[in-house]
């Protein structure tokens, strides 16, 4: 089994806050998405220029989900091309931020991404790389279980061979 990223304790912590319903239900949360922690200030990262895995990284430390979405643009493959909210911008933890990600400038040899909600994170995995894409695995220890209990981009959605999608799973 391939080894998943652990998000800090202390987002752990303030995960599970969340999960026991504590979260704010305002127009940017993802129906179903986890939420990071509720309430609490927060700023967004600077993520333009970054590779979308540490992006995603970053911004779940500072308690944020990403939501991407792939899109032609001069950026390399694979890098921020813009965030809905400027770096600095303050927002509450549990806010989510859609990221749109560069596919360089060609949209061919784009795949759909298929729904591994509520499967196994190492099978959901597994049947991501089949189809040739990258996972980012997030832990949300206050979940049983490690069932996918959200991805980004989600099902449906359309992305590059060798894109990233990130999981958020029961740790």
């Amino acid at each position: 089994m391939r080894p998943r990223r652990l998000v800090p304790s202390v987002l752990a912590a303030v995960l599970a806050l969340s999960f026991a319903g504590c979260g704010d239900d305002d127009d940017e949360a993802l129906p179903g998405a986890p939420t990071t922690g509720p309430g609490s200030a927060t700023t967004a990262p600077d993520a333009i220029g970054t590779d979308i895995a540490d992006a995603a990284e970053d911004f779940a430390e500072a308690g944020l989900r990403v939501s991407i979405d792939y899109i032609p643009s001069n950026e390399r493959a694979g890098a921020v091309a813009a965030q809905a909210w400027p770096a600095g911008t303050e927002l509450q933890r549990g806010d989510t931020v859609e990221l749109d990600v560069s596919t360089g400038t060609s949209t061919a040899g784009e795949l759909r991404v298929p729904d591994v909600t509520g499967q196994p994170e190492p099978d959901a995995t597994e049947a991501l790389e089949k189809v040739g894409f990258e996972v980012l695995s997030i832990d949300v220890p206050a979940v049983e279980g490690d069932d996918v209990i959200f991805q980004s981009p989600t099902a449906g959605g359309r992305a590059r061979r060798g894109a990233l999608v990130v999981l958020y799973a029961g740790g």
